[in-house]
């Protein structure tokens, strides 16, 4: 049932309302883009992921851009998250412009979502930014600096991201680790490359690759903040392999790594 706008009472009742809303609701929920409440304007930049079930509408993508101008901070922090990591696969010249006028923003999560944003997109215009994050006099470095080192990938980024591989929660540890590898220009590291290789060729022939599921895991989350390098990780642990036919079968036609190659289609993955 689409959402009765009309009907609701409280701001908070409102923002309940909205948080249930879906792509039936679009309208009702755009309706709310200039609401005098920065709590309801929130709720909106919230949501907008959820008023869709596929690609966002050029009217969604376009409400996102506005709310990054929003004179509310948290209203422009999510709006930029939303543009920059939820939609993702989204690139146009509109939706860079709007977070390249964010990386000014006063408000330090704005920044960091609309950074990591254009990082994601390997937008160069990012790179300075990053570089003055990574170069902080105080050493205080946000995680998502780190996300938007690796997403860049910039071996001119390496050293800087050498100083800042301790003193995180575990979560922030895997993904400064990861900003390590991925602005290294000697490559990811043979220990990733191996270690997934090893994986593929025990499983190919029916063992166990307990030992070696940390690798995977690395890749896993390398990819997750540099998509582009899927290939040139894919070709790297086929090199690995050769020699041993059932160990290439494996990566060819079992693996997520030959899905986000673009070597084997999802629908096609040959998995028990």
């Amino acid at each position: 049932m689409a959402l009765r706008i009309a009907t609701v009472g409280t701001t908070a009742d409102l923002c309940d309302a909205i948080g249930a809303a879906g792509p039936e609701d679009v309208e009702s929920v755009l309706a709310l883009l200039g609401h005098e409440s920065a709590v309801v304007r929130k709720a909106v930049a919230v949501q907008l992921p959820y008023l869709t079930d596929d690609e966002p509408s050029a009217e969604l993508l376009a409400t996102a851009i506005r709310m990054t101008a929003d004179l509310d901070p948290q209203v422009r922090d999510w709006a930029c998250f939303t543009l920059g990591q939820q939609w993702q696969q989204i690139d146009t010249p509109e939706l860079r412009t709007a977070l390249v006028g964010r990386l000014d923003d006063i408000d330090v999560d704005t920044r960091h979502e609309a950074l990591v944003g254009l990082s994601l997109r390997r937008d160069q215009r990012a790179l300075p930014y990053v570089r003055a994050e990574l170069s902080r006099a105080d050493g205080s470095v946000r995680r998502l600096a780190m996300v938007a080192a690796g997403a860049l990938g910039d071996p001119t980024l390496h050293a800087l991201t050498l100083r800042h591989q301790s003193g995180w929660d575990r979560a922030g540890q895997s993904v400064a680790d990861c900003a390590r590898r991925l602005t290294d220009p000697a490559g990811p590291g043979d220990d990733v490359l191996d270690g997934v290789a090893a994986l593929l060729r025990l499983r190919a022939h029916g063992l166990h690759g307990d030992a070696q599921l940390r690798w995977w895991g690395c890749m896993t989350q390398m990819l997750d903040i540099a998509p582009h390098r899927a290939r040139e990780f894919y070709e790297a642990v086929r090199s690995r392999l050769d020699g041993d036919e059932r160990a290439l079968a494996e990566l060819r036609t079992r693996s997520a790594l030959a899905v986000d190659a673009g070597i084997l289609d999802l629908e096609h993955l040959d998995v028990e």
